[in-house]
């Protein structure tokens, strides 16, 4: 079967700014469909105490629920009536206040579809892992996995014994999974399913996880795609039953949202979460939040341009998780172009901390339904026909830049268990300069080939290499 939807993408509206809002009512009505267009801006305000001084200057605009209290992000809602002129006026208004950093319009998020891609065949290798196996000439594709498990272990903490955290953003989770719910990472200030916000985070029962949807973590919601992703970040390994993972070992914090009408905001809420519990493990040495190294996440804007002004947000999202030490793996596009040339958001972003990931098939060449990039598409990873969790204890084959990505997030989390007492004192004191190494090593270590140069790095994550790179630090 092929993934019914991988990536998923916000349509690439863009918004001019006008100088008077004012103007707005003498227009003529053209209504923007509620189904494809943002009814919120994404607001970040200059100073905590920006907020109060907030001036709406008598429009219709009203604000919205605070989306990250870590980074002073609101939303500010107007009327659904407003044609796109009026929508045009009201954003250079918001732009031009001097206590707003920056104004952006809260997109909303559509599947991307791959039904016209690889065809999964009928062949008796889909029941194998060739995405882990040893390199060969028949297997150049592959992310090199079992050498890296023979010569560096597997057991998915640092050297100061604390668990590695991947944080996988997607649509659903089969959390009682066999071979996920040991390696789903616990929040240890919580307690699961009593109605309460133990540890006082602002999120209730997020023992092991969290809704976005039901803004709870006591029922997240099952999926198939989320499922599929992290089992190939962290499937359970040597238990006897299904796959394992790129990790034996390390934990997967699943954070849900509905993909189907996916806003920017509820994202910026999710990544929050894990930019807030990374900064409390940093803060009290590890006794509170959760050692996120990691974020996974499958959607995106086709053929957006996210130098233009239009999505702010993106970058500074990735940037403020950096600085926490956090690296985010992300999808390009399931399309056969050239992003460089036609756009893509988040992964044509430029980011230190993003990490753009691209499909790779098993005999090494790129998947011909995947996008690329010289300049912004950081490195292919396997993503054809990859065999993964799914729920109701099974197991299936899918294909997309989706199945990519969790192989160089869980590849990030790898390389931290791999790294002794310097590397993981580097991460809590410095964990900015921990990711970069983290980076560097993924980009200095891939295989290249003269058939597949056509990313930054021009070549193929290779899980041993970069390993053997940051063991010698």
């Amino acid at each position: 079967m092929v993934e019914s939807f991988d990536r998923i993408t916000e349509g690439n509206r863009t918004m001019n700014g006008i100088k008077n809002l004012a103007i707005a009512a003498t227009m003529a009505m053209t209504i923007i469909p509620a189904a494809t267009a943002a009814s919120n801006f994404i607001v970040k305000f200059k100073t905590d105490g920006a907020r109060a001084d907030f001036n709406l200057r008598g429009s219709d605009l009203s604000l919205g629920e605070e989306v990250s209290a870590e980074m002073g992000i609101y939303t500010v809602e107007f009327p659904m009536t407003l044609n796109s002129r009026s929508i045009e006026f009201a954003l250079d208004e918001l732009k031009a206040q001097d206590n707003v950093e920056y104004a952006q319009l809260d997109h909303v998020l559509t599947p991307r579809n791959e039904d016209n891609f690889d065809l999964v065949p009928n062949d008796p290798e889909l029941s194998k892992l060739w995405s882990f196996e040893n390199v060969s000439a028949s297997n150049a594709g592959t992310a090199n996995a079992s050498k890296a498990w023979d010569r560096f272990g597997t057991d998915g903490k640092d050297a100061g014994g604390n668990d590695i955290v991947v944080a996988v953003i997607d649509g659903g989770f089969a959390m009682n999974h066999v071979d996920l719910k040991a390696n789903w990472a616990v929040n240890k200030g919580e307690i699961a399913g009593n109605g309460i916000d133990d540890d006082g985070n602002g999120y209730k029962d997020d023992r092991n996880g969290f809704s976005f949807d039901t803004n709870d973590g006591s029922n997240i919601p099952s999926g198939s795609h989320g499922t599929h992703v992290a089992g190939i970040v962290s499937a359970k390994g040597n238990n006897g039953v299904g796959v394992t993972g790129i990790n034996w070992n390390v934990k997967v914090l699943p954070l849900q949202v509905n993909m189907r009408g996916l806003s920017t905001s509820k994202v910026v809420k999710a990544y929050t979460y894990v930019l807030k519990m990374k900064k409390l493990w940093l803060q009290t040495n590890g006794r509170k939040g959760m050692n996120i190294v990691a974020t996974n996440s499958s959607f995106g804007y086709d053929r957006a341009n996210c130098a233009n002004g239009d999505y702010p947000v993106w970058n500074d999202l990735y940037d403020q998780m950096g600085a926490q030490g956090i690296l985010s793996a992300a999808a390009t596009a399931n399309r056969s172009y050239d992003i460089d040339t036609v756009g893509d958001v988040p992964t044509g972003c430029s980011s230190d901390y993003l990490v753009a990931v691209t499909n790779t098939r098993k005999d090494g060449t790129k998947n011909f339904g995947a996008a690329w990039g010289k300049v912004n598409v950081d490195l292919s990873a396997p993503g054809t026909s990859i065999v993964s969790t799914i729920p109701g204890d099974r197991y299936s084959p899918k294909t997309g830049t989706s199945m990519a990505t969790p192989h160089v997030a869980g590849a990030i989390a790898y390389l931290h268990s791999v790294g002794g007492a310097n590397f993981a004192q580097m991460a809590k004191t410095s964990p900015a300069r921990a990711a970069s190494a983290i980076k560097k090593a993924l980009m200095d270590s891939v295989r290249t080939s003269s058939a597949f140069d056509l990313t930054v790095s021009g070549g193929t994550l290779d899980l041993h290499e970069a390993a053997a790179i940051i063991d010698d630090m």
